[in-house]
């Protein structure tokens, strides 16, 4: 009977004492949840890669002729030619819209101009009407500085661009000859020769300063998930208002067909919490 009694005097002494040590767990504090890291903002820092084109360059020229090269052709005129372009670019953005393009390209161009003088000949003892055929065929490189500007619209990779082009000759060769337009005719020059007036070489007088202007357009399409590796194809023209030659009117302006690869390379910037400056 003294054991139950001790018992139920040691139940109630022991129930106050765990009621309070509940209530002290329950009333404490759960520990702050850990810190957000900052916000962070990613933007492009620049972008380089390389660029090539093929050219449909349009020789501009008006009654023209090689200087010091003996000729008896009146002059040629405007013709069309073919040629790669192909260098490296580097972009700075300016604005979330806006880049500052620059591009160092070498250009090739080869062309061939052709007139026709009339004249008439004895075949037999027999007049007969033909034309001189003079052919110039030209080859040219070219060194050149494109700095542009190139505007974005919104979020589309669709971009339109312009600037400026100046560079200078790099070599130039050609090869002329004057023939009858008719190669069936029995006829040959008093040397017994189908050609006269055959000549090849450096083209001479190449003038040292280039200059001219670039418009286009072009379209980004990204090869990563990340959309730092572009593929860009393009299109624009490159009129040129200095002439080949300093003694002669022939200028070669290329339409470009043209193809870039990208990399932008990023930027991470965290911005200020009012824990971390």
């Amino acid at each position: 009977m003294m054991l139950r009694n001790c018992s139920i005097i040691a139940l109630f002494l022991i129930l106050p004492a765990g009621s309070a040590f509940s209530q002290e767990a329950i009333s404490q504090e759960a520990p702050p949840p850990p810190a957000a890291p900052p916000p962070e903002t990613v933007t492009r820092s620049f972008s380089y890669g390389v660029t090539g084109a093929y050219g449909i360059m349009l020789n501009g020229a008006q009654e023209f002729s090689l200087p010091t090269v003996p000729t008896c052709c009146p002059g040629y005129s405007s013709t069309t030619g073919g040629g790669f372009i192909g260098g490296a670019e580097f972009d700075l953005p300016l604005s979330s819209n806006l880049d500052l393009v620059g591009r160092l390209v070498y250009q090739t161009s080869s062309a061939t101009f052709t007139t026709d003088e009339p004249t008439t000949v004895r075949i037999d003892n027999q007049p007969v009407e033909t034309a001189f055929r003079h052919t110039l065929t030209t080859s040219t490189s070219f060194l050149m500085l494109e700095p542009m500007l190139d505007y974005r619209f919104g979020e589309r990779g669709l971009s339109i661009f312009g600037g400026v082009r100046l560079g200078t000759a790099m070599s130039g060769t050609y090869d002329e000859q004057e023939a009858f337009a008719d190669p069936s005719l029995p006829y040959d020059y008093p040397d017994g020769t189908a050609v006269r007036n055959a000549s090849s070489g450096d083209i001479p007088n190449m003038s040292g300063f280039q200059m001219g202007l670039v418009f286009g357009a072009r379209y980004r399409l990204p090869m990563n998930s990340d959309g730092t590796l572009s593929l860009v194809p393009e299109v624009s023209f490159s009129p040129m208002f200095t002439n080949v030659v300093t003694d002669a009117s022939w200028t070669i302006s290329p339409i470009r067909i043209g193809l870039s690869i990208l990399i932008d390379v990023m930027k991470v910037q965290r911005e200020a919490t009012p824990l971390k400056p």
